[in-house]
């Protein structure tokens, strides 16, 4: 959730251990249409210059290309000004730029054994944030295709969409966009909570009011076929990225996410995560741990977090099933529980209904009905 934004929302990143050649460095020989893509002005690449740093020894190291962008190249990118949505030119931005790539070139976008991700195949792929209810904004991957490249732009139109109240810039579009694409029932619903957003960022109710009635729509993380493309939700701590914070800032050569989000501090990268960061030596004392030992921390994580996490072990995404050992997967997409899709004609009248209780607003990763 933004409460202040820079220009990519004050968002940072890090890359984590070394032993990660050892995942991904066979893909050096052999791909080479993969890129690491990061979007910020002049006064951006200067202030995070330690942490983009660690992010091009990680595309070195594993083979893949790296790309700055200023979010300044394209002139249908520029009209987005607003100082509460800036990042509405970054997803304009990467869409125009995907158009001077090769088709189906890949890109890691931030505010990675990244083979996992990359051999999913989806068209967009997004994850859930780790403790917020929303879909996450800042970090996302894509492939070079039109569906990518048209849902980028709808993104970043939301620009001119945004209610008059606090709405977390693109990080609230992120859920309606989400939803027309999968033309889920329920969008007018919540689009009109959208529309009507009118408090401050003192009051925040009605905000997660709206984000609750997105999560009620779109369901559990879900790997989307679509009839122009693929989407994949991530559940949360599955994907490339994640918040360091809620990991102890640890990272393992053999399991988890490759990069921390919300390191914002440069102090951080140079004394705790590398040693010597010119060389990009990765400090390991500090950062790796074995794959049992950061499995247990996000065990213990989503145990102590059941509002975001479903406990048990009976179902796909439970904790007790699969958090321990990373592998927690997105439901195919056939997979029940699976919210109803309703054709182009009748998606913005279909009927919805909210459930809108105690017991539905404690379960975030999707239906409430998901915890029968």
């Amino acid at each position: 959730m933004k409460l202040s934004l820079g220009l990519l929302g004050l968002l940072a990143w890090l890359l984590l251990g070394p032993g990660l050649l050892a995942r991904a460095g066979k893909l050096r020989s052999t791909r080479r249409n993969v890129g690491v893509v990061v979007v910020g002005d002049s006064s951006f690449q200067r202030r995070y210059q330690a942490q983009i740093k660690s992010m091009r020894c990680y595309a070195e190291r594993h083979g893949y290309d790296m790309h700055l962008l200023t979010a300044s190249e394209y002139d249908e990118c520029k009209h987005f000004k607003d100082f509460f949505f800036r990042t509405a030119g970054k997803h304009c931005t990467v869409s125009k730029w995907l158009e001077t790539q090769p088709a189906h070139y890949i890109a890691a976008v931030f505010d990675g054994d990244v083979d996992k991700w990359i051999d999913h195949g989806a068209d967009v792929q997004l994850y859930n944030r780790c403790l917020f209810h929303e879909i996450m904004a800042g970090n996302y991957m894509v492939r070079n295709t039109p569906f990518s490249r048209d849902f980028l732009m709808r993104w970043a139109k939301y620009y001119d969409r945004r209610p008059k109240g606090f709405s977390s810039a693109d990080n609230g579009a992120i859920q309606l966009v989400v939803m027309e694409t999968l033309r889920v029932e329920g969008f007018e619903t919540c689009f009109n909570m959208y529309e009507n957003l009118t408090s401050s960022v003192s009051n925040l109710q009605p905000y997660w009011d709206y984000v609750h009635c997105t999560k009620e729509a779109i369901g559990p993380a879900r790997k989307w076929q679509l009839p122009a493309g693929s989407l994949t939700l991530w559940p949360r701590l599955e994907f490339y990225v994640a918040d360091g914070v809620f990991l102890n800032r640890w990272a393992s050569e053999e399991v988890g996410p490759v990069f921390h989000h919300g390191i914002k501090n440069p102090d951080e990268v140079t004394s705790f995560y590398y040693q010597d960061l010119e060389k990009c030596e990765v400090n390991a004392s500090s950062v790796l741990r074995s794959a049992a030992q950061l499995g247990e921390t996000a065990l213990h994580l989503a145990q102590s977090y059941p509002e975001y996490f479903p406990a048990g072990s009976a179902c796909k995404q439970c904790a007790e099933r699969c958090m321990k050992s990373f592998s927690c997967q997105p439901l195919e997409d056939a997979e029940e529980p699976r919210p109803k899709q309703v054709g182009a004609a009748a998606f913005n009248t279909a009927g919805f209904f909210l459930v809108d209780s105690a017991e539905s607003r404690k379960h975030s990763w999707g239906w409430s009905r998901w915890a029968a």
